[in-house]
Order: structure tokens, then sequence, then C-alpha cells
């Protein structure tokens, strides 16, 4: 009798972990993929940096909006608003990309705290809540057999 109650209390105990872990690591990867989402990669302006047309648009300095023309190209006009719109626009595609990445990483770890923060409190209602429920129903099994 001794023996399945430790290995019921043995599985139980390994849900709750799994659910844990589980849900833990369900929090950090929304919380990437929220950062991934606020900070795309924008193709139209790497297209831009790519053509050879465009090279006018790299030789423009970074966040100059009033010394710049606009140019007629269409593939150049969203690497024309990047380039004016930052004071530190990336001039290339691997930098672009490495800057945006960064973003990402700078906001994940900004919002992480706050997420976990979260999920423990939420963690504790729901181990509160079965804990109170649990003791619930044993207080009805006692008194109504």
């Amino acid at each position: 009798m001794k023996n399945r109650s430790g290995a019921r209390r043995r599985r139980r105990t390994a849900r709750w972990v799994h659910a844990l872990v589980s849900s833990f690591a369900l929090a950090i990867a929304v919380t990437w993929l929220g950062a991934t989402y606020d900070h795309p990669v924008d193709a139209a302006i790497v297209a831009g940096m790519n053509a050879p047309e465009c090279a006018s648009v790299g030789a423009i300095p970074a966040g100059s909006l009033l010394a710049a023309r606009e140019p007629e190209s269409a593939v150049c006009r969203s690497f024309f608003l990047y380039r004016v719109s930052f004071a530190d626009a990336a001039h290339d595609a691997p930098s672009y990309q490495a800057r945006v990445l960064q973003q990402r990483v700078d906001e994940f770890w900004l919002l992480v705290g706050y997420v976990l923060a979260l999920w423990f409190v939420v963690v504790c209602l729901i181990a509160g809540a079965a804990l109170v429920l649990r003791k619930i129903v044993r207080h009805m099994n006692l008194h109504h057999p």
C-alpha cells in the first residue's frame, strides 16, 4: 500500500514538474516570437541594399533627410526611407540584419524578466487553487463518507 502511494506521489510530482518546465519554455518562446515580430527584417530594404542602382542611396549619410533626394527607382525607396530615418542606419545587408537581430535580443532581455514574473504569479495562483481544491475534496470525503 505504501509503495503504491509513493509511486503515485512521484508520478504526480513528475507531472507538475513537466507542466512547470513546459510553461516556462512556452513563456520564453512567446517572448522571443514577440521580439521577432516587433523587429522584422524588411525584404524591400535588403533588396535595395543589394541592388546596384541603389549605390547612390548607400552613399547618403545616415539620418540626413534634408540633404537627400528621394530616388525614382521603386526598388530603392524602402532603402532610402530606412537610410534617412535612422542616424545609425546600416549601409549593407549583413550589418542591417545584425542590427535587427541585436534589436530583437535587446527587446527579449527587456521583456523576459516581466514575462517570467507574470509566469511565476500565474503558477503560484494555479498551485494555490489546486491545493485549496484538494483540501476541500479531502474535507468533504472525511465528513461525508
